[in-house]
């Protein structure tokens, strides 16, 4: 020992107090919940179940899926034909098969791919998401609305939603004339129910009527034209104004093939 009172030789650490100690486990028992944190985030391999999970744990489908209430939800829409399977001549009404596609965003459902494994779509029954109430106006039956079905609604991770069902159109088609020429005039019109152009944005997403994949295959009508058009409309009854999408379709009367 020197005069100083330390050993020689190895030298001797001091000995901790109880107020080091204390510190020293608490650093300890911080490092292994961090070590332990970390180990699970990059261990966790994030499934469509999470996903799904984390998108519905608090949503609500019965309302507009808007963050703000004062911006119009926009539904974009347009009506593939597939096939005219009947056309009634004495009542006036066709029937046809179509493709409705119906696209909007939802801001509620929407995530960061990179925390979910780098998923950017997620099918889910169309029944657990929000849907424009939209029908057909001028349809000549009970069934107006589009249908409530298991189609699959395909959700972006920015928050687009699309929804293709199938549909079956029965359309009133008063017959017209024009110069020599007698044939069935078809308004589809589709509309929301009950929301208001301040609530609701409907447009066409084509200004065409999409015929990729119609079959004119019936020998006894051809479709001879088909356009589309936007139209907003004041309803007396529910006193409000609405948008309405216009597809406009023309058959020759009689036999043609």
């Amino acid at each position: 020992m020197n005069r100083n009172g330390f050993f020689h030789g190895n030298s001797v650490s001091p000995v901790p107090t109880k107020k080091e100690d204390m510190l020293l486990l608490l650093f300890s028992a911080l490092g292994c919940i961090v070590s332990s944190s970390i180990a699970t985030k990059v261990g966790k391999v994030m499934t469509e179940k999470d996903l799904r999970r984390y998108l519905f744990a608090d949503y609500d489908k019965l309302v507009r899926p808007v963050k703000d209430p004062n911006n119009a939800m926009i539904v974009k829409t347009s009506i593939s034909l597939l096939a005219i399977t009947e056309l009634d001549e004495d009542n006036h009404t066709l029937v046809m098969e179509t493709w409705t596609t119906m696209k909007w965003k939802d801001d509620y459902l929407t995530w960061d791919p990179n925390e979910f494994n780098n998923i950017t779509i997620l099918n889910v029954p169309d029944s657990e998401v929000w849907k424009p109430d939209l029908s057909v106006y001028t349809s000549s039956s009970d069934d107006s609305l589009f249908p409530r079905s298991n189609f699959l609604a395909v959700i972006y991770s920015d928050g687009t939603v699309s929804w293709i069902p199938a549909f079956t159109i029965k359309n009133r088609c008063p017959k017209q004339k024009k110069q020599e020429t007698s044939y069935y005039f078809c308004n589809i019109r589709i509309g929301s129910w009950t929301y208001s152009v301040n609530l609701m944005d409907i447009q066409l997403i084509d200004e065409l009527v999409p015929l990729n994949n119609f079959l004119d295959t019936n020998p006894n009508w051809i479709l001879i034209n088909a356009m589309t058009n936007r139209e907003s409309k004041h309803a007396f009854v529910a006193d409000r104004t609405h948008w309405n999408l216009n597809f406009l379709l023309s058959i020759p009367c009689g036999e043609l093939r």
